[in-house]
């Protein structure tokens, strides 16, 4: 998966390891780009016809939407039966 390209100044990626990376397909990380969905920041390089990924950035903008686990006993919630509620439970729900 890892296809890199070294230069003085770093590694990078090209279209589908980034589309390994965010598991997308290639087709859909081309429709992201063309929509102007968020990314990571890439390069093209005049007269080249693959865009390049500077690997450091692809993982700095990765990193920012690192999500951290939340306390598990915060989210106790009462099991719900199936089926209608009864009218008790609807009351209690109102209030």
């Amino acid at each position: 998966m890892t296809t890199e390209y070294s230069t003085r100044d770093g590694k990078y990626y090209i279209d589908c390891d980034i589309a390994g990376l965010l598991g997308i397909s290639l087709g859909r990380l081309r429709n992201k780009l063309s929509a102007g969905n968020p990314l990571p920041p890439h390069i093209q390089p005049p007269g080249c016809r693959n865009r390049l990924w500077p690997c450091k950035a692809v993982h700095e903008w990765l990193d920012q939407f690192t999500v951290t686990a939340a306390d598990p006993s915060a989210h106790k919630q009462i099991p719900r039966r199936r089926g209608r509620p009864t009218k008790q439970e609807t009351r209690v729900l109102r209030s």
